[in-house]
């Protein structure tokens, strides 16, 4: 029978990987010790196809479902005293901490305020912060919208989810017109009815409203810059921080 490098006999099989080490570990093992050996490798194997089952799941759920998963699942095991809740302009801006206190920030890029309701009650239930800061409003400004009215009983019902902490109101920053077709779809008559309504709740419930500025700075018309989050988070620790 002749034989070539790299061609293997005909009627032999390649070793399996888990064969191979232990061949590896042979001259310094006794077989005692590779018995013993045996199923911390098999745990580990499994352990290992587990780790990249979940990885590949996480993978193929959509980058918006992931971070509000990621955002529940922190919030469980998070003993933040304060909350950040809203979209992404919140998710790009909010602060590490707030007041000399930490912030989990549970933002999720394109939320409205119906996404809010649906998962504010459950954030609550886990961290049960001492301050939330609500930051919510720009994407409910583009068509489709619920009417002000509507609007303003969702976010009556946000708060209610929160009836233990003190309260942080973030008003709708405005837009950079001109910079991306998006930032032009934002109706700013309903923002600045948007605004109107958080400072009267503010007013009602005696939370702190943190007003929007005159103008932004953004990388596309919405989304903060470097210096717009600079400007956002200003703000909010001038308003919450007295």
């Amino acid at each position: 029978m002749s034989f070539c490098p790299g061609q293997q006999d005909a009627g032999s099989q390649p070793l399996p990987a888990r064969s191979r080490f232990a061949l590896a570990l042979a001259p310094t093992l006794s077989a005692r010790q590779r018995a013993r050996l045996r199923p911390w490798l098999v745990a580990l194997a499994v352990a290992g196809m587990a780790a990249a089952l979940v990885a590949l799941a996480l993978h193929q759920i959509p980058l918006r479902a992931r971070i509000a998963l990621e955002a529940d699942v922190r919030a469980r095991f998070s003993n933040a005293p304060v909350l950040a809740i809203g979209d992404s302009i919140t998710y790009q801006a909010a602060p590490r901490s707030l007041c000399g206190e930490e912030v989990l920030n549970a933002a999720v890029p394109g939320d409205k305020i119906d996404d809010l309701v649906s998962r504010a009650g459950s954030l609550e239930s886990h961290l049960q912060p001492a301050r939330v800061v609500i930051a919510i409003g720009a994407n409910d400004a583009v068509k489709p919208k619920h009417s002000i009215a509507e609007w303003r009983t969702l976010y009556r019902e946000i708060i209610s989810r929160f009836p233990g902490s003190q309260l942080v109101l973030v008003e709708v920053n405005p837009v950079e017109h001109g910079r991306s077709p998006y930032a032009d779809m934002l109706d700013q008559s309903y923002v600045a009815q948007q605004n109107a309504a958080i400072r009267a709740i503010g007013a009602e419930t005696g939370a702190v409203v943190v007003p929007a500025p005159q103008s932004v700075s953004t990388t596309d018309g919405i989304h903060p810059s470097r210096a717009g989050a600079l400007l956002w988070r200003a703000r909010l620790f001038s308003a919450a921080c007295r």
